[in-house]
């Protein structure tokens, strides 16, 4: 018997007892993992495309398997006749398609998120606006890095997932969104969120960050309310792909 499940067997499922053996012991475990770069190549190949095409791809889609098949059959469906063409794809088109695409997905993997990943989600992507706002940062997370050092366990559990990336410096893990788009969806979301919302989360920021840190948390979420007019587009958020594009390829 196979089983497909988005989270680990033990995590799911009935509660242990102690008089017997964990149910889930009957299954070997084998997880499913994001796929390669060479991967990703191959299963793009065949679509005519540039390498600032194939770039861009990644940017917004990494090697999440499913956000790469919304990508290639947008690419295919909607783009092909103009890339065979010799034609530049709509980058306002194809960011739109992409966005309706994956928008429910995002909002599954929101939801099959435990309290204390939903949190750490938040607080990366409040960690990484800072540096995409046009003007002079409005809030201070404080020395946040300290939580995300605490939590590699969650956070590679994320990454497990292919929601996360992460990359190695100095014996240090630095971590991002594997999807752009979904990070800028997350700061989306909590920008769309409410006083009450925020209330009931505030037990979960105290088990992760001391009394001041909350604070800290708080007042930027506060400024995000307040300051939606200046949160990047989506085709804006996309920002390191836009230099390595040829004018009129991408946008975003």
């Amino acid at each position: 018997m196979i089983v497909a499940s988005s989270r680990r067997l033990n995590q799911l499922g009935p509660r242990l007892t102690p008089d017997k053996s964990p149910w889930y012991n009957h299954y070997e475990f084998r997880q499913l993992k994001p796929f390669t770069a060479r991967e990703v190549e191959s299963l793009l190949f065949g679509l005519p495309m540039t390498p600032a095409l194939l770039e861009c791809i990644r940017e917004i889609a990494d090697g999440h398997p499913a956000l790469l098949q919304n990508a290639g059959s947008i690419l295919y469906d909607i783009l092909d006749e103009e890339l065979q063409a010799g034609q530049t794809p709509n980058s306002d088109e194809l960011a739109r398609e992409f966005q309706n695409a994956t928008t429910q997905l995002f909002q599954q993997t929101w939801e099959m998120s435990d309290e204390i990943e939903q949190t750490l989600l938040m607080l990366l992507a409040l960690s990484r606006l800072e540096g995409r706002l046009p003007s002079k940062k409005r809030y201070d997370l404080g020395n946040i890095d300290v939580i995300f050092s605490q939590k590699e366990i969650e956070l590679d559990a994320l990454a497990e997932r292919g929601v996360l990336q992460y990359t190695v410096e100095a014996y240090e893990r630095s971590y991002s969104f594997a999807s752009s788009i979904m990070e800028w969806w997350m700061v989306k979301h909590i920008e769309n969120s409410n006083e009450t919302e925020l209330q009931k989360r505030q037990k979960v920021f105290l088990n992760l960050m001391n009394h001041e840190q909350k604070e800290k948390v708080m007042a930027a979420i506060s400024w995000l309310w307040q300051n939606k007019d200046r949160v990047p587009s989506a085709l804006e958020w996309i920002g390191k792909v836009t230099a390595a594009l040829p004018k009129g390829v991408i946008k975003g």
